[in-house]
């Protein structure tokens, strides 16, 4: 079994907030990896990576701030670029499953299912029950 190791993306958006993407070898299967890819958008590098570790400080609390108008609709079209850009990496057999973690996880999977549903391939399994979506490759 070949070693994988985890990918991480930050970039700065406007108004001083940071997205923070990575992808991580999550569950080992006969004939590849499931990769989880997950994302969190916050004020400071420390706020991201308390979240992604999940501790629960009250820094990570406020994750939920707002993120409306222009800058929501850049951070989600900025996150699925990177993740098609991860799909066409994935060797055949793996698979990417994004679970919606946020604050408001009903929220995001609505958001995201729509997106899903609209601007995506058929490819993509979305998950009611779990609130995430899982492509195979």
């Amino acid at each position: 079994m070949r070693s994988r190791k985890k990918k991480t993306i930050t970039v700065v958006l406007p108004e001083g907030f940071l997205l923070k993407m990575r992808l991580i070898p999550w569950i080992p299967t006969k004939k590849g990896c499931v990769w989880l890819a997950s994302l969190a958008v916050g004020r400071s590098k420390r706020q991201l990576n308390d979240w992604m570790n999940r501790r629960k400080k009250k820094s990570v609390a406020k994750l939920d701030g707002g993120l409306t108008g222009r800058i929501g609709f850049k951070t989600q079209a900025i996150a699925i670029r990177q993740v098609r850009q991860w799909v066409e990496e994935l060797p055949k057999g793996e698979s990417i499953s994004m679970r919606c973690e946020s604050a408001v996880p009903e929220k995001q999977f609505r958001i995201w299912s729509k997106w899903f549903k609209k601007h995506e391939s058929s490819t993509w399994e979305i998950s009611t029950q779990h609130k995430s979506f899982f492509f195979y490759k």
